[in-house]
């Protein structure tokens, strides 16, 4: 049995798992920077601030949530070939926001990870 994680622990960890996806955005890999293109999306008016890759049959399936600069969320998947690191597939972008609410105290876990994103979108954009 895993050991029991008070709720700062839990908000840190979402929030660091976040600063993990930001900084990978921030490098921009190919994959995001076709999904960025095919949306209409610009690099510099968001951040990724979920990043999930999945071993496919086809490839690997890199999953993210990009939060634009208007705080609102969207769903990114781009399945990528293993081998060559080319675009295989590029999914319409699923608009998230409401599925990520911005709450500040969840019972048992603390602030949602809608609040926390939004809370590194302020802090980097403010400096």
């Amino acid at each position: 049995m895993g050991r029991q994680r008070n709720v700062q622990q839990q908000a840190a960890e979402r929030r660091e798992a976040i600063l993990r996806a930001v900084a990978l955005g921030a490098a921009l890999p190919p994959w995001l920077r076709a999904a960025l293109e095919r949306h209409d999306f610009s690099p510099q008016a968001g951040l990724l601030v979920r990043h999930v890759v999945m071993t496919e049959q086809e490839g690997d399936l890199h999953a993210g949530t990009w939060l634009t600069d208007s705080a609102a969320f969207w769903e990114i998947e781009v399945m990528v070939c293993r081998d060559t690191g080319r675009v295989l597939h590029i999914e319409p972008c699923v608009h998230a926001t409401a599925a990520c609410p911005a709450v500040a105290n969840l019972p048992g876990t603390g602030p949602s990870f809608g609040y926390l994103a939004r809370e590194v979108l302020r802090e980097k954009r403010a400096g």
